[in-house]
């Protein structure tokens, strides 16, 4: 039965939950042929020299139109980056009128220009350090290097896309208007990146690129080479960009590198696959960066749930980093797992990543991933979240076995692997925690006759059934023992399959533990929790989890938001984590929560 009931339910909610992104190179084209349109409307005069300006320049994009069509990249570079110095004369001669309908039309020719001449460029053997040889347009020859100052490399990118090239679907549009060409800049992942690239998923480093022409020099003698500076800003973290006299908003789209990470990927059939199969899983899990790596940054870790992928936080993402104080403070990293492992699996996998993490960046300890880390967890990962800041001391222990450990009758091996798993510290750099719809005290769900069918359908590794199972049975039996027994239909016996689901029924020795354990000293909590808009709390619950399992003792605070299970997607869950991480680096300019239930 549960094997047609799933995939019955997959067809039926996947197509909200893909999201797709379609490159489409026409579309720099014709933004920037509108735009020259619009500069033919507001020329004062028919003979104005406006108007000759966008008659020549509509040209000229035809032509680097056409020659992409015949795959002549040289020469269809060569027309954009005509077009674009073009437009940033125009704009920095200081002659345009500061938000008019002339400077809207030039500014976007000029960043739908640079943005077809990068995307040329970066790939080209005149590309950045890889020599001078000019690039030309009729009898006009530009010769275009780097700045030293710029955010990036030079030959970083294997390539830059063109983010008003790409029609996004299934994530949250934010972007910010203003001068630039707003990219996405890729960094592949190859055989001899392995190491450098080891945090970052398969499709190597996606990140908000917006491309600038800093400066042109315009030679004295006739027929002679323009030297064109160009930079590729991190609009993460720089906010406005000087064009001529003037500062202006730096453009970018904080979206669609995320888009192009995720393409393709659907969050229910994802999430499904994560759970049922969990060998396959794992060997794609760990921790990803969606950046490189800062260390002057605050981590912001986000940990999914049950039956679920990163990608539940696409749109998440792209509202933090679009606040200009958030992205230059933090950076965001994803712990992915797979969903049916029992908590205590996952949550020695966590420590496992965070250490890995640590060593390979912060051995030395002195970063904010090592002393100022934020972590963000949803439903199960909430629960993984409590694991790195609470005291547990020898109470998951206790929860299995009175006997002491270490008088226990047990191969060493064994023995030290039970002790990776229920006798761990606190993390020592975890300094804020944020819990969205998190069952700390488990659901009732997990109780229920499905919730048992779905377990037994999973498939774990060999060794977790092997190990969690055999020596981490329920309650009351002996960790010795086989334990966790019950009858086939033959009448024989057969050892039940221990996963998260029963990690998360009340009562279960994980949660009993962690209810028993105090929060480090010094750690800082808050909660976010859904009562589907009934107003109903403390008697309320998201349809998942109940407040009374929600509930925290000691939160910094609590928001009760009018949502289901996924208290992360509303409005206010969102803003409230903005609030949160403004709250963190000692930002006042936001209000606090408008709805709250609980502030302390």
């Amino acid at each position: 039965m549960i094997r047609v009931l799933v995939p019955v339910a997959v067809l039926a909610l996947s197509s909200c939950s893909t999201v797709k992104v379609k490159t489409s190179p026409d579309k720099v084209t014709n933004g920037a042929l509108r735009s020259t349109e619009v500069l033919e409307e507001v020329v004062a005069a028919p003979f104005d020299a406006l108007a000759d300006f966008a008659e020549n320049t509509a040209d000229l994009l035809r032509i680097a139109e056409r020659s992409q069509n015949k795959g002549k990249n040289a020469e269809a570079a060569g027309t954009f980056l005509k077009v674009a110095t073009d437009a940033h004369f125009r704009l920095v001669s200081g002659k345009t009128v500061p938000g008019s309908d002339e400077e809207k039309a030039l500014l976007k020719l000029y960043n739908s220009a640079l943005s077809g001449f990068a995307a040329r460029w970066i790939e080209d053997p005149r590309g950045p350090g890889r020599g001078a040889s000019p690039y030309t347009c009729g009898d006009e020859a530009f010769e275009v290097r780097l700045a030293d100052d710029s955010a990036f490399e030079e030959a970083y990118f294997d390539r830059l896309i063109p983010a008003n090239g790409l029609k996004k679907r299934g994530i949250v549009s934010k972007t910010r208007d203003g001068a630039g060409a707003a990219l996405v800049g890729i960094r592949e992942q190859r055989p001899d990146r392995i190491e450098e690239l080891q945090f970052f998923s398969s499709r190597g480093v996606q990140v908000p690129v917006t491309a600038t022409i800093d400066s042109v020099y315009f030679p004295t003698a006739e027929g002679g080479i323009k030297r064109v500076t160009l930079s590729l800003r991190n609009p993460l973290l720089e906010e406005t960009v000087a064009l001529g006299e003037r500062s202006l908003p730096l453009a970018a789209d904080f979206s669609a590198a995320l888009a192009m990470v995720l393409h393709g990927g659907n969050e229910v059939v994802s999430g499904v696959h994560g759970f049922f199969q969990a060998d396959d899983r794992l060997a794609h899990s760990g921790i990803f960066l969606l950046e490189p790596y800062d260390p002057d940054r605050i981590p912001v870790l986000l940990i999914h749930g049950l039956f679920s992928v990163p990608m539940i936080w696409r749109d998440i993402i792209p509202e933090m980093t679009c606040d200009p104080e958030i992205a230059k403070r933090f950076q965001f990293m994803l712990f992915t797992y797979p969903s049916s492992f029992p908590v205590i699996e996952s949550a020695e996998l966590l420590r496992n990543e965070l250490a890995a993490l640590r060593e390979t960046y912060d051995p030395e300890g002195r970063d904010p991933l090592s002393r100022d880390l934020v972590v963000v967890g949803h439903s199960m990962g909430g629960v993984l979240t409590h694991t790195l800041i609470a005291e547990f001391g020898d109470n998951l222990w206790r929860e299995y076995c009175e006997t002491p450990l270490a008088e226990l009758d047990l191969a060493e091996a064994k023995k030290e692997k039970i002790r990776k798993l229920v006798y761990f510290p606190p993390d020592p750099g975890v300094t804020r925690a944020v819990y969205y719809s998190t069952p700390h005290r488990g659901s009732v769900m997990a109780n229920k006759r499905i919730a048992r069918m779905i377990s037994r359908t999973a498939k774990l590794p060999a060794n977790v059934v092997q190990f969690t199972t055999g020596l981490i049975g329920p309650p009351g039996e002996s960790i010795v023992a086989v334990p966790s027994e019950t009858k086939t239909k033959a009448g024989g016996k057969k050892k039940a399959k221990v996963t998260s689901v029963q990690s998360l029924r009340p009562g279960s020795p994980v949660l009993a533990a962690m209810d028993r354990s105090p929060y480090k000293d010094g750690v800082v909590y808050h909660s976010i929790v859904g009562d589907r808009g009934r107003g109903d709390t403390p008697d309320s619950s998201d349809g998942v989890v109940a407040y009374w399992s929600a509930r925290q003792e000691g939160v910094a605070s609590e928001l009760v938001v009018p949502s289901a299970h996924k208290s992360y997607r509303h409005p206010e869950g969102i803003a409230e984590l903005r609030r949160i991480l403004r709250k963190h680096i000692g930002s006042e300019a936001m209000p606090p929560p408008r709805i709250a239930s609980q502030t302390r």
